[in-house]
C-alpha cells in the first residue's frame, strides 16, 4: 500500500460496501408517524399565516393610539383618571371611618380618664434674713368685695397656695351689718379680711397664707430690742410695708413672760408665764408656768426649737386642737369681759389673727372662756392670747379695720405681720 500522510485529507465517498455496519437496527417511520408528521407541518403553515399579520395589525393599531395620545390627552382618558382620584378619596374616606369605628370599639370598654390641668410653675419666693423692712406690696393687687361670687373667685384663685389647707373664711359666710371683705393676693401671699358677730362681740378675722416663713415678721418700735420709743399699729405697719398687721404683747409695757428677738433670748420671767414662740419654720410653740425660769434655759429652748421670736402674754387659748381651760392667770382679765385679741395658727404657713371688740349695736365683750370657744371654732391647732383692750387692733393695707376701746388704737411696742415677698416691681 503506498505511503500517505497522516493528515493527508480523506476521500469524500466510501464505497457503500465499505461501510461499517452499525449494530444500531435500522429506523423505519411507520404509517401513523408520517401521518402526525404531516399535520404539524399543516398547523404550523396555517399558524404562521394567520397570526403573524394579526400581529403586525395589532402592533400598528397600539403605535397609533400612543402617538394620538402623547401631549394631548383625550376626554375619555382624563374621565377615567378623575374617575380613580374619586374612588381613592371614597377609599380614603371608608377607611378613616372604619378605623374610628374600632377605635371607638376598643375605647368604649375602656374607662375615662380626665386629662390632670398642669399647674403652672411658680417662682420661689422669701425676705432675705436681717431685712428690716419687707418689699411694697402692689396696690393693684388689693381689694374689696360684698359679692360671694367675687370673694369665691378670689378663693379660687389662691387654691395654688391654699392647697388642702382648711379655710375657715366663708364667702357667703354671715357678717356684721353686710361689712366689706377685704383682700390681697400675689405670688407669695393671700390675706383675706371681716367681720362676724359672736355672742354679741364683733370679731375681726385676718386669715393669712404665706408661701415661706420669712414673711411672718415681728417689728420691735424703733427697729431695735429696748427702743422706748412707741408707734401706733398702723404707723408701724406702714413703716415696714405689712400686708396685714396685728399689735403683738406690748413687751415694753410689763416685765412678764420670755422675750426672744432674732434668735436671742433677751429677758426671762416664767413663773407663771404662758409663752407662744415661732420657729424658723413658722410654727408655734408654747411653754407653761414653771418650764422656762433662767436665760440658759430660755436658750437652750431657743437653740433647741430653732425659735425666731416670741410672743409674752397669754394665756394659751387651744393646744394641738385642745381648748385650754384657765380660772386664774397672772396677767389680764380670765373671768370679765374685755377685748380681746389673738394669733392663731390652722397649718403649716396659715394663720389667723382675731380681735373681738364692741362695735355698734354689739357690746358685749368675751371672757377668756367665750374667746377660746370661739377662736378653737376656727378648726386652729394653735392660739394664743395678745395684748387686749385699747391695744387690740388689726390693720390691712395701713387701715385700721377694727374698732379698738374708746374708738380709737393708742401707741405701743411692737407688732406681728405679714408680708409679701415678692420684689417691688415684680
Amino acid at each position: 500500500m503506498a505511503y500517505q500522510p497522516k493528515y493527508a485529507k480523506k476521500p469524500t465517498g466510501t464505497p457503500a460496501t465499505n461501510r461499517p455496519k452499525s449494530d444500531m437496527p435500522e429506523y423505519r417511520e411507520t404509517p401513523r408517524q408520517k401521518k402526525r408528521s404531516k399535520a404539524g407541518w399543516i398547523l404550523f403553515v396555517l399558524l404562521g399565516i394567520l397570526v403573524v399579520p394579526s400581529s403586525l395589525w395589532a402592533t400598528g393599531k397600539l403605535l397609533h393610539t400612543m402617538l394620538g395620545t402623547v401631549g394631548r390627552p383625550k376626554p375619555a382618558t382624563v374621565a377615567k383618571v378623575g374617575d380613580l382620584t374619586i374612588r381613592a378619596d371614597v377609599d380614603t374616606y371608608v377607611e378613616q371611618r372604619l378605623r374610628e369605628a374600632r377605635e371607638a370599639l376598643v375605647s368604649a370598654d375602656k374607662p375615662v380618664i380626665p386629662e390632670k390641668e398642669v399647674e403652672p410653675v411658680r417662682k420661689r419666693y422669701w425676705i432675705e434674713e436681717g431685712t428690716l423692712v419687707a418689699p411694697e406690696p402692689d396696690p393693684s393687687r388689693f381689694g374689696e368685695s360684698t359679692d360671694p361670687t367675687q370673694l369665691q373667685a378670689v378663693l379660687d384663685e389662691a387654691k395654688w397656695l391654699l392647697g388642702d389647707d382648711p379655710v375657715y373664711f366663708r364667702p357667703d359666710g354671715e357678717r356684721y351689718q353686710d361689712s366689706t371683705v377685704m383682700y390681697y393676693l400675689d405670688d407669695s401671699i393671700f390675706a383675706v379680711t371681716w367681720k362676724e358677730v359672736h355672742d354679741g362681740s364683733v370679731y375681726t378675722f385676718s386669715e393669712v397664707k404665706v408661701s415661706d416663713p420669712s414673711q411672718f415678721r415681728r417689728h420691735l418700735a424703733g427697729g431695735e430690742y429696748g427702743s422706748e420709743i412707741q408707734y401706733l399699729t398702723t404707723e408701724m405697719a406702714a413703716s415696714v410695708n405689712a400686708v396685714v398687721a396685728s399689735a403683738g404683747d406690748f413687751y415694753r409695757f410689763r416685765n412678764f413672760g420670755t422675750v426672744v428677738y432674732e434668735g436671742v433670748a433677751r429677758r426671762v420671767e416664767g413663773t407663771y408665764a404662758e409663752t407662744c414662740y415661732i420657729d424658723r419654720n413658722g410654727d408655734m410653740h408654747f411653754t407653761y408656768g414653771g418650764e422656762v425660769l433662767t436665760m440658759a434655759d430660755a436658750q437652750a429652748y431657743v437653740d433647741e426649737h430653732e425659735i425666731n421670736f416670741s410672743l409674752a402674754f397669754g394665756p394659751v387659748l387651744v393646744d394641738n386642737y385642745e381648748v385650754m381651760e384657765h380660772t386664774w392667770y397672772g396677767v389680764g382679765e380670765i373671768t370679765e369681759g374685755y377685748a380681746r385679741a389673738a394669733l392663731c395658727q390652722m397649718a403649716p404657713l396659715h394663720y389667723i389673727v382675731v380681735a373681738a371688740n364692741t362695735t355698734g349695736p354689739y357690746q358685749d365683750i368675751p371672757t377668756v372662756a367665750t374667746f377660746a370657744k370661739n377662736i378653737a371654732a376656727t378648726g386652729c391647732t394653735m392660739a394664743y392670747c395678745l395684748d387686749g383692750g385699747q391695744t387690740a387692733t388689726i390693720v390691712m393695707n395701713d387701715q385700721l379695720i377694727n374698732r379698738p376701746v374708746y374708738g380709737q388704737q393708742r401707741k405701743i411696742s411692737d407688732i406681728i405681720y405679714f408680708a409679701t415677698a415678692v420684689p417691688e416691681g415684680g
